[in-house]
């Protein structure tokens, strides 16, 4: 009983926020699109390779011409290029020359964290993401999200409850290579919300 009641708590206090988003006056998008790895702002390393792989679901269920992943990735490591962090480094013209996309998804992965406190338990994914035109270097589209939960336990036996739960969830998260599922399916659901199709 106690752990429907953890359940109910979870998808009640489950929220989301956006900062930002930018649309271009000219903005037109057509042909490839390149999602690029993810720029790591967070400790995670499971983050940045599941929120790309949700990004690019995410693009192709909405109809976008998307490039395979193990293509693009293919393409930067034989330029030296193996991390999202290091794209800073070269121009979009080369990087759209070298995968052949006409427009580039970048994104950073801001935050991708746990706090679970006993009494206080947040789980938070906040992404930056850019779309940029592969000829001419121009920003197209900038969209930041965030999908977290928060819970909050009333006394000391639900925070021993709660402390316990949310470490057997995040074990089970890990195992399957899938870190704050809801979380991240949520913060990308509402980014490509904001990408217009046009």
């Amino acid at each position: 009983m106690r752990s429907v009641w953890l359940g109910v708590c979870l998808c009640l206090l489950f929220g989301c926020a956006a900062t930002k988003v930018y649309v271009a006056g000219d903005y037109a998008f057509t042909g490839k699109v390149a999602v690029l790895p993810i720029a790591n702002e967070s400790n995670d390393l499971d983050g940045p390779i599941f929120v790309r792989t949700l990004i690019y679901n995410a693009l192709a269920e909405r109809g976008f011409q998307v490039l395979p992943l193990a293509a693009i990735d293919a393409q930067l490591k034989t330029q030296g290029f193996t991390d999202g962090g290091q794209l800073g480094a070269t121009t979009p013209q080369k990087i759209g020359a070298w995968t052949g996309a006409d427009t580039l998804f970048y994104t950073t992965l801001e935050n991708f964290d746990y706090i679970n406190v006993g009494v206080y338990a947040q789980r938070r994914v906040k992404i930056l993401s850019k779309l940029v035109d592969a000829k001419t270097g121009e920003r197209l589209w900038e969209s930041e999200r965030e999908g977290s939960t928060r819970v909050f336990a009333v006394n000391k036996k639900d925070a021993e409850t709660l402390f316990a739960a949310q470490l057997a969830i995040k074990a089970i998260e890990k195992a399957a290579h899938r870190p704050l599922q809801p979380e991240s399916q949520t913060a990308v659901g509402l980014l490509i919300r904001d990408l217009p199709i046009r």
